[in-house]
């Protein structure tokens, strides 16, 4: 899009809202009115078809209307009785004969299971929430678990309004009794909550919990076991039944019985309440328990409720707004479907509400709101109580909370004897139970016609309205609340951005990435920021290339002032705002100053990390810095996450559009302001015009945390949210210029923490996603919005590098290089980095390559082996020419297809296939290849063809939560493949054992906690290693297992130079042992190559003049090997390389001490966290020496010996004893003995060897001196090895594999303290230095 044609316009303002716009000017342009226009499509549901945006475009009521309408008609259910006194219903066919369902009983157990997770949420939110009062859920939860503020809130909105619609009940003043049943109570202690805190309001109630028999029987149990729940309930007495009524007080009922027949319920109701009688008022609550339900069966109980003289009915559950294909919606069908609790009956606010007119309740007493409108009700929400909730939470998950409510409705029903619910009178002097709702008029008031939705506009556009969504090419990177950055050059502008900072799949992230449609440009980067930033802005200064950042945020009590100005390609710290702030506003301004403009930044709101909402505007210059300006007129009140945008590219006005106050309502104004010659601002609200124009839909305008964005449409407000309603994909996006909305068609985009830029080709849009709730977390692909036609849009832009954070430049005394302000403040200046492979590093030192790589013993299995000692030893070994089964000669591609099946599907790693490269190389942090899902015969066609394909199984039936096992996934294979004997240790702790199958495709560099063989079936493998002491030269980011950086490559690298390579190429029966933390990547051999020639770089092989390239298969066997399982984090590790427990506390803890350096000034917090850093490493040191003292003790001790194992199990769990001879490898690289110093209690092969690695002259020994932090000095480590030479020498020689003669270690060193201790103590130490890493950043 051509941004130029909105700049010439001038003002971004609707017309109507401009100088001299008249009453006849607006007669007019009411004719345009898209609702109205005469002359334009109405997209009714054949016209959405004809447009193609049937399924993505028509709101949900219009979906299922052309499907199954959930709204049952009049007479469609069973037929209700009732008799003199009692309110009946007649049984249904499900209900005469529940045991026809067999899977019934499973699925109750399951929709009782959602009861925990409920009930855990709200006692977190008792706990936060309501401190100093009377608790009750504390009760029904063995274990207090805080959840997230998002969680926590949600679920006190949902307290609050069943609370609502209770106490509405018992206030009403009546001689009548009252009871309240809960259906579907699960462990809610409702009844305690009134009796507890209310009992005033309680006098003459009875409260009547019912829900499945064996979950009241339960919650009996824990009320008998409880005295303060036993207190409340006088004369509580129990049936001792298991079903119907289970228990009984004066004030309370248990019956424990299933809603799917309500005869057992309607008759214990009336014989022991006699809830019939016509001196009774009732009321039903149910908070999402009739929504597991068949349609049929809730309706039977709503229709059952309706039966009953004096009743009202509470239900909260949720709705679909905008359709099931609403990115929220979607999440959270998901998530109870993968729960295998659907929900059965959802539908809209308008169908639910016309079920119970249905069922028998009066239309005009049926009201019906959702949870966010209740939300910003003053009636339902005071300012101050919202504003409370802040203070015992800091809180700023607003746009997700807002989808919450906006999915989750409360309905109040109501039917009184004697009154006339049509008449107009009663009708305007009835107070309704919403009366403050931010919506014009209620449900009650306006009658459903048909499909249509009274809260929703039936809109009309025209195919030029619409805008088609293009998804950008892979890969993509997931984050949202980040900030775009400009190109370095002024040329680049549209053709390239960045988008930095911003929350990530894990945490937040400083990395920046670069987006481009060319095939390569400039990798743009961010300032060196000491942690990552959100909800920040950078703002570009003019038709420059410089732009200035300012604010943000890491957690909502935590604001940067922080500003940051990119001037000629470098980042330097300019002057700090005068409060930190997150969610301002900021635009660029160009003053018209002599000799030349002034390129300036207005600055507008925010909230600061105390939780003060702002109304100051601010002004920044290069040389004043940050100064308040005054404003004349109207002032706009404070906000945060509103949105502002000038005239003009070069102007000095603008327009201010909503935001939320710091009560958490979203403002719904519009405000114009001008920034005089006397550096004054004179604001105006013109909030009524522009609402007057959009009459109902008035409430579109005011949005939080929306985009505004020139385009060649004029300036277009994207996504963000309101405080009346959610936004659909018809409305998401306003023209400011016409105040039309522009749909949107296409793949649907969750505009939330998004970022939206005009590019050549259209509007580009950056990340965004949200957290739903507690059913997951959706995640954008970004996209480009344009008019172009599906398929007829060549998508050019993609996602070319993600950058890391870089560190300021470092000194000669190895601090940073800094300059300083006029003002004395720091001012560190960074320049572009370099760039190695598409991708950009920190320097830790010049380029250099990776040295020689040093081969990985080997030793000939046919002898025997014992195996626990080298899991001990913790080094690599390839065992050579192992007897692995049939799978060696049958595993042909025919075969393996016959055996599994061609159409068996299975998820591949597919890469760009437009590469010339012969190999690819597959990086896991940028995703540049695809997942795709595809037949296994299609995939063994395209590995034969050479095709960049890899196959890495997954578990069948639950691939996201269970580990592959061979024997489970591929049942037909299985007994094909079988472990050496001498690998027993390995088969008893499996975890995992994966098939492997790749065409020329290169692995990336990581590590796995877990010890694995790797088993080379067909074809060759090349494997390249580094010791866990590499881990800080290549580019592991904390609490990543995965770097980018590319090991295979003769292209230089910074940290490559101080690495200590290992490598191997494994053939067909060939097993590599990996040891935990070990850092790998593998590589193929392409089959022209003669054996052992490990260069990856050529072309696939010609068979008949087609290419065929032969797979490399192999089975990879994880195990476990710390005798202590808990140290393995606790959950899902699909992979077998999720960080150890103590890894991942460790994390979090370093996270909570930066958090309390962040407030001081650098030089100090570098000061102290330098000095814990190396608190971490000395302890990692002696952790370590603690091993190596070990391990000397077993060496010296000498050795026992233990009976003799049975032929063929030369090898076994290491608790046990054993006396075979083995043979250990050769130590051919210092690395390995600076890397594992800590636990070399084996013997080596040869004297001469160990001379040659700890000699004093050897190159490669100062090598070693230089490039590593040994944890001992050669002094040591020679004494060590001389002990072991001592050992070797009092030892009865026996004749090995390799030649040396050696002994079993002692029975203290086989047991499981040899495979677990001594390698597990060298863990922590390695961590260790990786939290210092953390903290030295």
């Amino acid at each position: 899009m051509d941004s130029t044609t909105v700049a010439e316009s001038g003002s971004p303002l609707p017309e109507l809202l401009r100088p001299g716009f008249t009453n006849e000017t607006a007669s007019l342009q009411s004719q345009r009115d898209p609702r109205v226009a005469p002359n334009v499509v109405n997209l009714e549901r054949h016209d959405l078809e004809k447009l193609n945006i049937s399924h993505e475009n028509r709101s949900n009521s219009k979906m299922l209307a052309s499907e199954k309408s959930l709204a049952t008609k009049k007479g469609s259910m069973p037929n209700i009785r009732r008799s003199v006194s009692v309110p009946l219903t007649e049984k249904t066919k499900q209900a005469t004969a529940p045991g026809q369902d067999a899977g019934k009983q499973q699925r109750d157990g399951l929709i009782m299971d959602t009861n925990k997770s409920s009930i855990v949420s709200k006692r977190s939110v008792e706990k936060l929430y309501y401190d100093g009062e009377p608790e009750f859920f504390r009760h029904f939860v063995t274990k207090f678990k805080r959840r997230s503020p998002l969680i926590n809130r949600g679920y006190w909105l949902r307290m609050k309004a069943i609370e609502h619609g209770v106490s509405r009940f018992l206030a009403e003043r009546t001689a009548k009794r009252k009871v309240v049943v809960n259906l579907g109570c699960g462990y809610d202690p409702l009844p305690w909550l009134f009796l507890g805190k209310q009992p005033l309001l309680c006098q003459g109630t009875t409260f009547v919990d019912v829900d499945y028999p064996l979950l009241m029987q339960n919650k009996i149990g824990i009320i008998q076991k409880t005295s303060q729940l036993k207190t409340l309930l006088p004369k509580f007495t129990t049936t001792g039944q298991e079903t119907g009524l289970v228990a009984s007080s004066d004030p309370y009922v248990a019956i424990g019985c299933d809603l799917a027949d309500l005869t057992p319920l309607q008759d214990i109701l009336q014989d022991h309440l006699q809830m019939g009688n016509s001196d009774v008022a009732v009321l039903f609550t149910s908070e999402v328990s009739t929504a597991y339900m068949p349609l049929e069966g809730s309706q039977a109980v709503f229709q059952w409720a309706a039966t009953f003289n004096d009743v009202r009915f509470c239900l909260l559950e949720q709705h679909l707004p905008d359709g099931p294909d609403h990115p929220f919606a979607a999440t959270m069908l998901a998530h109870f479907e993968k729960l295998r609790t659907p929900l059965r009956a959802v539908g809209t606010m308008e169908q639910m509400k016309q079920r119970f007119v249905d069922a028998g309740f009066p239309e005009m007493g049926t009201e019906i709101r959702s949870l966010w409108e209740l939300w910003s009700d003053p009636t339902f929400l005071s300012a101050e109580e919202r504003r409370r909730l802040d203070r015992i939470e800091p809180f700023d998950e607003w746009e997700e909370f807002a989808l919450f409510g906006s999915h989750y409705f409360l309905l109040f029903a109501e039917k009184e004897p004697n009154k006339d619910y049509s008449n107009r009178s009663y009708r305007a002097s009835r107070a309704s139970i919403f009366a403050g709702s931010t919506r014009g008029g209620s449900f009650a008031s306006s009658p459903v016609s048909g499909s249509e939705s009274p809260t929703t506009p039936q809109y009309h556009f025209s195919p030029g309205d619409i805008l088609q969504t293009h998804e950008l090419k892979e890969p993509h990177d997931f984050r949202r609340f980040g900030a775009v950055v400009p190109p370095f050059q002024v040329d680049s502008n549209g053709d390239s951005l960045g988008l930095h900072g911003g929350l990530g799949t894990q945490e937040r992230v400083s990395t920046c990435n670069t987006y481009t449609r060319f095939d390569k440009t400039d990798e743009i980067f961010g300032p060196p920021l000491r942690t990552g930033l959100m909800c920040h802005s950078v703002t570009r200064l003019g038709n420059t290339a410089n732009c200035v950042l300012t604010g943000g945020r890491t957690s909502p009590d935590n604001a940067s002032a922080e500003s940051w100005l990119r001037l000629d390609g470098k980042w330097r710290r300019v002057h700090d705002l005068p409060r930190g702030r997150y969610r301002h506003c900021a635009v660029p301004l160009v003053l018209p100053t002599d000799p030349r403009p002034a390129h300036t930044v207005l600055m507008f709101g925010g909230k600061t990390s105390d939780g003060q909402v702002l109304d100051e505007w601010l002004i920044w210059t290069g040389e004043t810095g940050w100064q308040q300006i005054p404003v004349k007129g109207d002032k706009p009140p404070a906000r945060f996450g509103a949105v502002m945008i000038t005239d003009s590219k070069g102007g000095v006005s603008g327009v201010l559009v909503g935001g939320m106050t710091s009560a958490g309502r979203v403002l719904n104004d519009f405000w114009q302001w001008t920034l005089e010659p006397d550096m004054t601002l004179v604001c105006k609200n013109v909030t009524s015009k522009a609402t007057a124009f959009l009459k109902s839909d008035g409430c579109i305008l005011g949005r939080f945390g929306a985009q505004l964005v020139r385009s060649n449409r004029g300036i277009l407000m994207i996504g963000g949210i309101t405080g009346a309603r959610m936004l659909t994909r018809q409305d998401e996006i306003l023209n400011m210029k016409t105040l039309r909305p522009q749909p949107i068609q296409g793949p649907r985009p969750l505009l939330v923490g998004h970022s939206v830029q005009d590019v050549d080709g259209g509007l580009i849009v950056l990340g965004g996603g949200a957290t739903c709730f507690s059913f997951g977390t959706t995640w954008n692909r970004s996209c480009i919005l344009n008019d172009a036609e599906p398929g007829k849009f060549d998508m050019e832009w993609r996602l070319q590098a993600t950058v890391p954070a870089l560190k300021p430049a470092q000194g000669a005394d190895g601090d940073s290089a800094v300059t300083t302000t006029a003002q004395g403040q720091p001012n560190g200046t960074l320049s572009p980095p370099g760039t190695s492979n598409g991708s950009a590093f920190p320097r830790a030192g010049p380029p250099s390559k990776v040295p020689e790589a040093a081969p990985i013993h080997e030793v000939n299995i046919t002898r025997g082996i014992n195996f626990p000692q080298y899991v001990s030893a913790g080094r690599p070994v390839v065992l050579r020419k192992c007897h692995l089964g049939p799978c060696l000669s049958t595993w042909t591609n025919s075969h393996l297809i016959d055996q599994i099946g061609s159409d068996r599907q299975v998820s591949v790693h597919v890469c760009d296939s437009s590469s010339n490269d012969s190999v690819a190389s597959m990086d896991f942090q940028s995703k540049n290849f695809s997942y795709q899902t595809q037949g296994f015969g299609t995939f063994l066609s395209a590995v034969e063809r050479g095709d960049k394909v890899y196959l890495r199984s997954l578990s069948k039936e639950n691939p996201s939560s269970e580990p592959t096992k061979l024997s489970d996934d591929f049942p037909a294979i299985s007994n094909d493949f079988v472990l050496p004997d001498e690998l027993e240790y390995v088969s008893q702790h499996a975890h995992s054992s994966p098939l492997r199958i790749s065409g020329p495709v290169q692995m990336w560099l990581h590590y796995d906690v877990m010890a694995n063989v790797y088993c080379q079936i067909r074809g060759q493998k090349r494997i390249r290693l580094f010791p866990p002491s590499d881990v800080t030269n290549l580019g592991f980011e904390p609490g990543s297992t995965t770097s980018r950086v590319d090991v295979f490559p003769d292209a230089p690298h910074p940290g490559l130079g101080h690495t200590h390579p290992h490598e191997t190429v494994l053939e067909s029966g060939d097993i590599l042992f990996i040891p935990p933390l070990w850092l790998h990547a593998t590589a193929p051999v392409l089959s022209d190559h003669a054996p052992g020639n490990t260069t990856t770089h050529s072309s696939v092989p010609q068979i008949n003049g087609t290419s065929h390239y032969e797979p490399s298969i192999a089975v990879n066997v994880f195990f476990r090997n710390l005798s202590n399982t808990n140290s393995y984090a606790a959950g899902r590790d699909v992979y077998g390389n999720r960080d150890l427990a103590a890894y991942e506390k460790g994390r979090k803890d370093v996270a909570k001490i930066l958090k309390t350096f962040e407030s001081l000034p650098g030089d100090v917090a570098r000061f102290y966290l330098d000095r814990l850093g190396a608190e971490l490493q000395s302890e990692g040191r002696r952790l370590q020496s603690l091993d190596s003292q070990s391990g000397q003790q077993d060496l010296t001790n000498g050795f026992h010996s233990s009976p003799r194992r049975e032929k063929g199990k030369q090898n076994v769990a290491p608790d046990a004893p054993s006396t075979t001879t083995y043979a250990m490898p050769t130590l051919t690289s210092p690395s390995t003995i600076a890397s594992t110093a800590g636990s070399l209690v084996s013997p080596i092969q040869s004297h001469e060897s160990l001379s040659t690695l700890v000699s004093p002259t050897s190159p490669s020994s100062a090598r070693t001196e230089t490039a590593v932090a040994m944890p001992f000095s050669m002094h040591h480590l020679n004494r060590r090895l001389e002990g072991a030479r001592e050992v070797n020498a009092e030892r009865p020689k026996t004749a090995s594999s390799a030649g040396t003669a050696v002994a079993s270690p002692p029975v203290g060193t086989s047991g499981a303290s040899t495979s677990a201790g001594n390698n597990s103590s060298a863990w922590p130490s390695a961590r260790l230095h990786d939290f210092y890493a953390e903290l030295g950043q």
